[in-house]
C-alpha cells in the first residue's frame, strides 16, 4: 500500500519500520524490544501497521527524519550515518563465512559472491551499496568482518580451555611466501572428563627469529587470550636450536617463567632428522637424496623448464604435475617427491630430453 511502502519493509525475520530503525527513538517505558524496531512483526494485519503509525516512537522518527531532510538538524547532516538493513548484513556475513569456510580467497571473491546472490534475486545486497565510495566491499570492510566471525567462533573454545584442567602449547616456526616470519601457535588441553583437544591459537608474525622475540609472542597471545598460566604444563616444539637451547632457548626462558613446564620435542622432526643423519653414512641414500633436490630446483628455478614439463604432462595425460621438494625438517617429505616422481616419471624424462636436446641444457643431459 502506498502510505507504507516508503516506511515498511519486510524481512524473513518479521516486518520492520525503516524510519524507526534508523532514528533509534529512545525507550521510556514498555518492553526492551519492541514490535516493527528490534522484533518483527509477524502478524501482517492492516491495523497492527496503523497502530504502529500513531504510536509515540514512530511519532518521533518521523519528527526527526523531517527535521533532518529540511537541514534543521546541521550536526546529522555531516556526520557519515550509514543506513543498512540487517538482512542485507547477515546475508554479507553469511556470504563472507562460506568463503573462509571453503578456504577460498575472499578478499578477490567476496564482492563477486554477492553479485552473484543478487543476480540469483537476493536483491536486498542493494542496501550495502551507499554511493559509489561506501558499498562495504572493501579489503577493510571484509577484515573487520571477519575479526568479528572470529571473535565469535573463538569465544566458546577459549571458554572451554579457560575452564580446562591442563593446558600445553605447541609451537612452530615458520617462514611464509613473503619470507616473513611466523609463529604458529596451537593449544592441547584436558577437559574435566580427560579428553584431550586440540585447537589452533594464533599466528604471530615475527620481528626476528632469536629466542627473545618468541618468547615475547608467546606471552602476548597468552595474555590477549586470558589463558590460566598457571596450569600450563606442556611445551612442544619443533626441536630447533632456538627452540631446546639449554642456556637461552625458548623452552629454558618459558621454563623459568612457569616452573611447572614441560617441555617436549616434536618426535616426527626427531625422527626425520635421525634418519638424515643415519642415511648419510649410506653414499647410495645421499647421492639419491641430493638428486631429488637437484631435480626439484632444476625446474623450479626457471619458467622455461617448468613450461617444458607441463607440455609434456598435458602431452602424457598426466595431472598435479609438480617436482616436490625434499627437506631434512620435514618428515615423509622424501617419500612424498618419491611418489610424486614414480607416478609423473614419464613427463619428467620427456622434459629433461627435451632440454638437453634442443637447449643443449648440460644439466638436463646429466640428471
Amino acid at each position: 500500500m502506498p502510505q507504507f511502502k516508503n516506511w515498511l519493509y519486510l524481512t524473513q525475520h518479521g516486518m520492520f519500520c525503516r524510519i524507526c530503525r534508523q532514528h533509534k527513538p529512545p525507550i521510556k517505558k514498555g518492553p526492551l524490544k519492541r514490535a516493527f524496531i528490534e522484533v518483527g512483526i509477524l502478524v501482517f494485519r492492516k491495523d497492527y501497521i496503523e497502530r504502529h503509525i500513531s504510536s509515540e516512537p514512530h511519532q518521533y522518527s518521523v519528527k526527526h527524519q523531517v527535521s533532518l531532510a529540511s537541514g534543521y538538524s546541521v550536526m546529522q547532516a555531516f556526520e557519515p550515518t550509514v543506513i543498512m538493513e540487517h538482512e542485507a548484513i547477515i546475508g554479507g556475513f553469511k556470504c563472507l563465512y562460506w568463503l573462509v569456510k571453503n578456504e577460498i580467497a575472499h578478499h578477490t571473491n567476496y564482492p563477486k559472491l554477492l553479485s552473484l546472490a543478487q543476480l540469483l534475486g537476493c536483491d536486498y545486497f542493494e542496501k550495502l551499496k551507499v554511493d559509489q565510495r561506501n558499498n562495504y566491499q572493501s579489503h577493510r570492510i571484509v577484515d573487520e568482518m571477519l575479526e568479528i566471525l572470529a571473535e565469535i567462533v573463538e569465544s566458546p573454545i577459549l571458554e572451554e580451555i579457560r575452564s580446562s584442567q591442563a593446558i600445553s602449547l605447541e609451537v612452530d616456526e615458520t617462514t611464509d611466501v613473503s619470507v616473513n616470519r611466523q609463529l604458529d601457535l596451537h593449544v592441547r588441553h584436558l577437559d574435566k572428563e580427560g579428553y584431550v583437544f586440540n585447537h589452533f591459537l594464533d599466528l604471530v608474525t615475527l620481528e626476528d627469529g632469536k629466542a627473545d622475540s618468541v618468547v615475547a609472542a608467546i606471552k602476548s597471545v597468552l595474555q590477549k587470550k586470558d589463558l590460566p598460566v598457571d596450569r600450563l604444563y606442556g611445551l612442544g616444539t619443533d626441536g630447533a636450536a632456538v627452540m631446546t637451547g639449554r642456556l637461552n632457548g625458548v623452552a629454558k626462558q618459558l621454563t623459568d617463567s612457569f616452573p611447572k613446564l614441560v617441555s617436549v620435542a616434536c618426535a616426527a622432526h626427531r625422527l626425520a632428522l635421525a634418519c638424515k643423519d643415519a642415511s648419510n653414512a649410506v653414499r647410495y641414500m645421499a647421492n639419491f637424496r641430493n638428486h631429488l633436490q637437484e631435480l626439484h630446483l632444476f625446474f623450479r628455478n626457471s619458467a622455461n623448464r617448468s613450461a617444458t614439463l607441463s607440455a609434456a604432462a598435458t602431452t602424457l595425460g598426466l595431472n598435479d604435475l609438480k617436482v616436490k621438494e625434499v627437506k631434512d625438517t620435514r618428515w615423509l617429505s622424501q617419500h612424498l617427491a618419491v611418489q610424486n616422481l614414480q607416478r609423473n616419471l614419464p613427463a619428467v624424462l620427456a622434459a629433461l630430453a627435451e632440454e638437453a636436446s634442443t637447449r643443449k641444457c648440460p644439466v638436463a643431459k646429466g640428471l
